[in-house]
């Protein structure tokens, strides 16, 4: 296991003790893509991202002992479903679910871990949160793996909340970006739990988790040392909720920003070429502000969440409101991109 120079002697000596002899747990990188989007163009631009960022920084894990579960909508676009198995092809630790609401994929995920870690016969499960626009440095889940090994081997029998604070915001765009801090960010962080009952690390907002899970003994340690553990990308589509934003403006013109440039991007397996794509394919834009709109699909879940009892049971009226609410809940999510 290859761990980085930054992180001090001793805490690599100890990890690296505890590491090899550790076979206890499941680790299970999670990612929600476009559950609830059947907009072509939208899965384009951002399959684009996950091709160049997330599965890149994937790719290029020194330690590769762990599963990527990628949460899709059963509905998905054929197109962009297509493209996504591309990527999965000649990857076997890569694993695509499908689920049939937003509401669905906390419960779907932990009943898989669950499933998974049984089956190979593991104790404890380790989740980690990873969104589908955005980079890992490559040292990581060696990182998270010998932290979470060190952590059993000492005897601690309590969940752990394992938090990689310190990433790196930037705007693709225009290869620009700076230092950050995140005592619970949306990028890397994990949870350690036992596998006989695993919330996943999305059982609630990530900023939230650790405040929501301290009380219950969940142990909470910083990832420390000085490596940018995460590459945040921001991008007008991954604010389309927030109409009016100037967080990309913020975060280029960061009084701190540098430039991102081959040998900043490579320790979190982009390439020069990567890069460049992603830089040079206009960002595509969306019809307006899609909050009301998000919001009016969550309530059509709701809808159609409530009526699935009757539907199991038999109730024919109950399986045909359904069926009409699927149809609305797709036209309303087919048209996001002008």
């Amino acid at each position: 296991m290859r761990l980085s120079p930054l992180v001090p002697a001793s805490i690599k000596r100890r990890l690296r003790r505890a590491a090899p002899r550790s076979k206890e747990f499941l680790h299970v990188i999670a990612t929600r893509h476009g559950i609830g989007v059947f907009d072509e163009q939208w899965f384009a631009y951002r399959q684009l991202m996950m091709e160049h960022l997330t599965l890149a920084s994937l790719d290029a894990q020194a330690d590769r002992d762990f599963v990527w579960v990628i949460g899709v909508d059963r509905d998905m676009p054929p197109e962009a479903r297509k493209r996504l198995d591309g990527m999965a092809e000649g990857r076997p630790w890569i694993r695509i679910a499908e689920t049939e609401l937003k509401r669905d994929f906390v419960p779907d995920l932990a009943a898989w871990v669950r499933a998974e870690a049984k089956a190979r016969k593991r104790g404890w499960v380790l989740t980690t949160r990873l969104d589908d626009d955005d980079a890992i440095h490559r040292d990581l889940t060696g990182r998270l793996h010998a932290e979470a090994a060190a952590y059993l081997a000492a005897g601690n029998k309590a969940p752990a909340i394992l938090s990689p604070v310190l990433g790196c915001n930037w705007v693709p765009s225009k290869a620009a970006g700076h230092r950050a801090y995140h005592h619970s960010p949306s990028i890397g962080l994990s949870l350690l739990e036992h596998a006989s009952d695993p919330g996943t690390v999305y059982r609630n907002n990530h900023r939230t988790l650790a405040q929501v899970l301290a009380p219950w003994n969940y142990n909470v340690r910083h990832l420390d040392g000085e490596t940018m553990w995460w590459l945040y990308a921001h991008t007008g589509l991954s604010h389309m909720q927030s109409e009016g934003s100037d967080r990309m403006d913020k975060v280029a013109g960061h009084r701190r920003a540098f430039k991102l440039d081959a040998a900043r991007l490579a320790p979190f397996g982009v390439t020069a070429e990567g890069a460049r794509i992603i830089r040079e394919t206009p960002e595509p834009e969306v019809g307006g502000t899609l909050f009301e709109l998000n919001r009016r699909g969550l309530d059509l879940e709701d809808e159609i969440h409530a009526l699935r009892d009757a539907a199991r049971g038999g109730d024919e009226a109950a399986r045909e409101r359904i069926a009409e609410l699927h149809a609305k809940r797709r036209a309303m999510h087919e048209d996001l991109i002008r």
